[in-house]
């Protein structure tokens, strides 16, 4: 195996969300920023612009959130209805071999109680 510069663990598996989010914010709100900073518009016009983007952000970042909950929430769901199709499966696999298991238990039973001309009890 070679050497990664970075090994996973399940560790990190705990901040990958919070890591991940909180990077999404702040992302968002340095693009914002230089975005806005480097738009040729005089400095009231700016200070406003920048003001009411300061007001929608929290909308943003609900709005984010909550479309995030929801993804969070569909992949749980098909994680879920994945598990009991294949619990489902295991579940008619095995009563298949028990019924193919009984069969041929009765034809070993039925083979041996029956007794042909030539043999002796």
């Amino acid at each position: 195996m070679g050497k990664n510069s970075y090994s996973y663990t399940n560790e990190d598996s705990g901040y990958g969300f919070a890591s991940w989010f909180a990077g999404l914010v702040l992302g968002a709100v340095g693009g914002l920023t230089i975005g806005l900073l480097t738009a040729p518009k005089p400095g009231r016009e700016l200070r406003g612009e920048i003001g009411e983007k300061a007001r929608q952000l929290p909308e943003r970042v609900s709005e984010l959130v909550d479309d995030t909950l929801d993804l969070y929430a569909s992949g749980v769901n098909y994680a879920q209805l994945a598990v009991e199709e294949q619990t489902m499966r295991v579940k008619r696999a095995v009563a298949a071999g028990k019924l193919a298991a009984a069969k041929k238990r009765e034809e070993l039973d039925y083979s041996s109680s029956t007794v042909l001309p030539f043999q002796h009890h």
